[in-house]
């Protein structure tokens, strides 16, 4: 709501900042993992942020041709150059939220953040 609020790209466009992936159950997230083969190392396998609840994929924007998730070069700078990315990284922190750079699209939830750590 926040950033429908201030950012008009993102109040014009009811797709933007909606989650295109949460939580993932371990065993079936394993799986799936295993019957498309895209795994990325055991990494994702066991210790993807999905399998706790505290990881969400949102819809930032897609460059033309590429998907929601594409981690192309030319995707993820697609990603980072929206107005939607640009309002998380200045904002999300807020609500308990940080990036994980790699993927534009997939933040992790920490706690709220709390002014009086800063110092």
């Amino acid at each position: 709501a926040a950033a429908r609020a201030e950012v008009p790209e993102v109040a014009a466009d009811p797709e933007l900042l909606q989650i295109f992936s949460g939580f993932r159950d371990p065993e079936a997230d394993a799986a799936r993992c295993a019957q498309q083969g895209n795994c990325d190392g055991l990494r994702r396998a066991v210790c993807s942020p999905h399998r706790t609840g505290t990881a969400v994929d949102l819809y930032v924007g897609r460059a033309p041709g590429l998907g929601v998730d594409s981690t192309t070069p030319a995707s993820r700078e697609y990603m980072a150059r929206t107005a939607t990315y640009r309002w998380l990284v200045e904002n999300a922190g807020r609500f308990g939220f940080v990036p994980y750079v790699y993927e534009p699209w997939h933040w992790e939830y920490v706690r709220p953040w709390d002014p009086s750590f800063a110092s």
